[in-house]
């Protein structure tokens, strides 16, 4: 994958570079919360790059680009949650072929993502019935990321790796995978949008 451009560095710390070099965490939080992001720094975080799917039948791919945290919770199917960064892009992919069941808005409120209600919260449920079942890819809102945007359809048919939607300056992508699987990933991992296998499934 080619590296995407950025046109300055983002500072964690400030304290790590001159003042001026680049722009600190606190400087983009303040401008996302005032309403005056800046263009070069909004053009950047709305880059959509092109990106090469693996062509292999019942292949898994990271449906967002972010960190990856594996859960499993009982009675449930496996989570893969992706929690995406600022630097992150913030398009979203289908992670596996098959035919979209139903896109719902869902939850209520808006929280960041420690606060106790966030699983909870406004977000995007987008059901696709494929070769494992129907699995959810949920994108998830904070509370300063209030704007989810659909590109799949109920009825219509989704492939592997094709564009699923964005969330603007958001922050977790869900999927619930039901059925069985062969993991290719580790918790922690870094995952880029419709190129990093998840999992493989296993034949019933």
């Amino acid at each position: 994958m080619a590296q995407e451009p950025f046109p300055e560095k983002l500072i964690f710390d400030e304290n790590d570079l001159p003042p001026n070099s680049g722009w600190s965490m606190r400087r983009i939080l303040a401008a996302l919360e005032a309403g005056t992001v800046p263009e070069d720094f909004r053009r950047f975080f709305d880059r959509d790059p092109e990106r090469t799917t693996p062509q292999e039948s019942g292949l898994v791919v990271a449906p967002a680009d972010g960190i990856l945290e594996l859960r499993r919770r009982e009675g449930r199917a496996a989570e893969f949650v992706v929690h995406l960064r600022l630097t992150d892009v913030h398009v979203q992919r289908v992670p596996l072929a098959g035919t979209v069941v139903s896109v719902r808005s869902e939850g209520s409120g808006f929280f960041y993502p420690d606060q106790e209600g966030y699983w909870g919260g406004v977000q995007t449920a987008t059901a696709i019935d494929s070769a494992a079942g129907v699995y959810v890819v949920r994108q998830i809102t904070t509370l300063l990321t209030r704007r989810i945007e659909s590109y799949l359809r109920p009825g219509t048919p989704a492939t592997t790796g094709q564009r699923l939607g964005r969330i603007r300056l958001g922050s977790t992508v869900v999927l619930e995978l039901p059925g069985r699987w062969e993991p290719l990933c580790r918790d922690g991992q870094k995952t880029v949008a419709g190129e990093t296998p998840l999992a493989r499934l296993i034949a019933a």
